[in-house]
């Protein structure tokens, strides 16, 4: 056999085990949706969350706000409120955000005094939490939040961000768990990683590492990703990429959106189309203003749930019901729970053509959306009976 015929036999067999594996997750496992916090945790609101089916909710707190002393493991409210969910009868997922590359810091070496400092801190608040959690994060998009150095192997060829994510399995989480038996030991995940569409991501030791650890590592339940993007086209290649290396373990999303997408056409005129130039007349704006101004409006002064709705319905390049499109997605390639935006977060009231644009995300997008006449907050009308859906036929495919 030739070398070119032994390559295509190779490739034609790692495609054949991944419709099969694909095939077998989209029937075997359920895929349940949740509320996503980001990393703040105080903002968990019980009123809300019973206004949709979710069971599960998802946070993953700023590390070094604990690590700086800005807040207390033993004494922040946030914290409690994880506690108060699982109390509730909400299932965690829980994890830390580890921003090295804000702070410009290395990760930290095995056994070193810095790594001591951040574990002991991560200890004091699995000792909080611990009891009340069903899954537990090892990280927060480190592939962006890590310096590049620490993606690349060192000269013992060992990736600096790889043997981090596995020493805090080792250092923290086991040992608390060991030391509680009582307590269940929650699922644990690698991850969480943004980007996997691109070549550039999908070359780099730190990303390729990681999930090779979820691979091989019993001790980890699988891996997590965040779909942050432009289409399904790029949906598609993230979830293949991840597939191609950890082809049956689960996969969690604790992120997903549209969010590429939106950003790619903050500049636009509101009446860039037919459609634009009738929702400006119709609203009282001018056809040529940029869709950062009326952005930068709803942010402010806020506009009621049937301009938002039209606002969007006007755009050529947005997609009604994504997030059955996600979902579809999710049964393909065996993601077994992924969490979505529930409550605003950050939404500028001053956007430029270079803004983010999460705002658009939330279920209940409070900061740019009119109260209701009793004084609650406005589902988004873009995704809320969508959102309903794939939840419950998520508890459906549970059953």
């Amino acid at each position: 056999m030739t070398a070119g015929n032994t390559q295509h036999t190779t490739m034609t067999s790692l495609a054949l085990t991944l419709v099969l594996v694909i095939g077998f997750w989209g029937r075997a496992e359920a895929q349940e949706i949740g509320a996503n916090f980001n990393h703040d945790p105080e903002i968990i609101d019980f009123v809300y969350l019973k206004k949709t089916p979710v069971e599960w909710i998802r946070t993953t707190p700023y590390i070094f706000e604990y690590i700086r002393g800005e807040k207390s493991p033993e004494t922040e409210p946030g914290l409690q409120k994880v506690i108060d969910a699982s109390k509730a009868g909400y299932k965690v997922a829980f994890g830390f955000r580890w921003d090295f590359r804000k702070f410009k810091l290395r990760v930290p070496a095995p056994g070193s005094e810095e790594e001591k400092t951040y574990f002991a801190v991560a200890s004091r608040i699995l000792a909080r939490v611990g009891p009340y959690i069903q899954i537990f994060k090892l990280g927060n998009e480190p592939n962006l939040e890590t310096l590049a150095i620490d993606l690349q192997r060192n000269p013992d060829g060992e990736v600096p961000l790889v043997r981090f994510t596995e020493r805090l399995l080792t250092a923290v989480v086991d040992p608390y768990y060991s030391a509680h038996p009582e307590l269940k030991r929650p699922d644990v995940y690698t991850g969480s990683l943004p980007r996997l569409f691109m070549k550039d991501e999908q070359q780099k030791p730190g990303i390729v590492g990681l999930i090779e650890l979820a691979q091989h590592d019993d001790r980890i339940k699988g891996l997590a990703i965040h779909l942050h993007v432009s289409d399904s086209v790029e949906m598609n290649e993230s979830l293949r990429f991840a597939r191609s290396i950890m082809p049956t373990k689960p996969i969690i999303v604790p992120e997903f959106s549209l969010f590429r997408l939106y950003n790619a056409h903050v500049a636009d005129a509101l009446g860039d189309s037919p459609a634009g130039i009738a929702f400006a007349k119709r609203y009282g704006y001018a056809p040529q203003s940029k869709l950062y101004t009326w952005y930068s409006k709803a942010n402010t002064d806020h506009v009621t749930a049937a301009e938002w709705a039209a606002l969007f319905a006007s755009r050529t390049w947005f997609p009604p019901h994504f997030m059955k499109t996600y979902y579809r997605y999710f049964q393909r390639y065996g993601v077994v729970l992924a969490t979505y935006g529930y409550l605003s977060q950050s939404a500028p009231q001053k956007m430029t053509a270079t803004s983010p644009t999460w705002f658009i995300n939330p279920i209940f997008p409070m900061k740019s959306l009119e109260v209701q006449p009793d004084g609650s907050y406005t589902p988004n009308p873009l995704w809320y009976d969508d959102f309903v859906a794939i939840v419950n036929a998520g508890k459906q495919t549970k059953k």
